[in-house]
């Protein structure tokens, strides 16, 4: 990430915390199975969601940007499970077997995860 990006995320990351609500849980056949507790787009969580998808696509070739990722194609979860296993999580019986989520959490902390080299970089906020 470059100065200029850090610099625009921790503009961002000065609405958090944000409450947001969980509604139950979701699965992603993507390259890998995911298994989900989902979130509630709500309205400040989608306009969080789209100042982070604009910074970031500021400074990024469109080849390098997620598809999934794009405001309106984005699900919003925090992440139990995956594997590169297809499926699973698919059987019927995979929700029951887990807790029931919060009822709503406190998001309080941006961060960037480069998924290639395992890298974490806390986004501080400005003020």
């Amino acid at each position: 990430m470059t100065a200029p990006l850090r610099w625009e995320l921790a503009e961002v990351a000065d609405a958090l915390p944000l409450p947001v609500r969980f509604t139950g849980v979701v699965r992603f056949e993507r390259p890998t199975s995911v298994l989900a507790w989902a979130l509630d787009l709500d309205p400040a969580l989608a306009e969080l969601h789209r100042r982070v998808w604009e910074a970031v696509a500021s400074e990024s070739s469109s080849a390098a940007l997620n598809p999934f990722h794009e405001p309106g194609r984005w699900n919003p979860h925090v992440t139990l499970g995956r594997t590169r296993r297809p499926g699973a999580f698919a059987g019927p019986r995979v929700p029951d077997l887990l807790p029931a989520p919060p009822l709503s959490v406190r998001l309080t902390t941006l961060r960037s995860y480069d998924t290639e080299t395992g890298a974490l970089e806390i986004l501080e906020p400005r003020s």
